[in-house]
């Protein structure tokens, strides 16, 4: 997620300047409601994958143990903000891309664990409140769905695993929002992630069955976020 990780962080940045002529206005006059906004994100996700299931491989065997590492995620969002007493209620469809994570676990012998190319799609109600006309709080959640390439492989190349996973995934939370401007926005928050659980099939050498590898990826996660609401306001002009 390299190349994923220099394009959003430089989509932040173009999104900061391209709103630099609305950052900071004494103005904070928000287009009317219900109106939409879109929003570039991005930050870390202190991640884990706890594994599970069966390596029948020899002597039938738990697999065991977690992969926990620091990831980068980076995506964006699309929603609607509705006027509530003291603030707003914001609806949006969410997509996100996470960095790879990899370590070992346990089994008959150690496995070499990846998890890559990691994503999720959420729908997600936010509730905003305002303490001043620039700061406030907010909280809430969403479901929808994540997933990740797996590829596990015990230390002998005996036994290994391999496939893509696709399952439940929901996330809650809250964070500071900041107004810089009538259509600007910065929010930092705080999200906890989580994926149900996978099982990928474990093979010999031979292509013969060898038990099975589960897997449950969560996620504690500290984001930054540009909201733009009603993107296209200057050409309404």
């Amino acid at each position: 997620m390299e190349g994923g990780r220099s394009f959003f962080v430089g989509v932040l940045g173009l999104l900061i300047a391209a709103c630099s002529s609305a950052a900071f206005s004494d103005d904070l006059e928000a287009p009317p409601s219900p109106r939409c906004y879109v929003a570039g994100i991005a930050g870390a996700s202190f991640a884990s994958l706890t594994s599970g299931g069966t390596n029948t491989a020899g002597i039938p065997t738990p697999n065991t143990g977690t992969v926990s590492d620091d990831l980068f995620t980076a995506g964006g969002a699309f929603g609607a903000a509705f006027d509530r007493p003291h603030g707003l209620l914001r609806a949006e469809v969410e997509g996100r891309g996470r960095d790879l994570l990899q370590g070992e676990t346990a089994s008959v012998e150690p496995f070499a664990v990846a998890a890559s190319d990691g994503w999720s799609v959420m729908a997600n109600i936010w509730r905003d409140y305002f303490f001043t006309n620039r700061l406030g709080v907010y909280g809430g959640g969403g479901i929808g769905a994540g997933g990740y390439r797996l590829a596990v492989e015990d230390s002998l190349a005996i036994v290994t695993g391999a496939g893509t996973t696709s399952e439940f995934a929901w996330q809650a939370g809250g964070g500071v929002t900041y107004r810089v401007g009538p259509h600007v926005t910065l929010d930092l928050g705080y999200r906890f992630f989580d994926i149900g659980t996978a099982s990928t099939p474990l093979l010999l050498g031979d292509g013969s069955p060898a038990g099975n590898y589960t897997s449950a990826f969560s996620a504690s996660e500290l984001l930054l976020c540009v909201r733009i609401d009603g993107p296209f306001w200057q050409f309404r002009r």
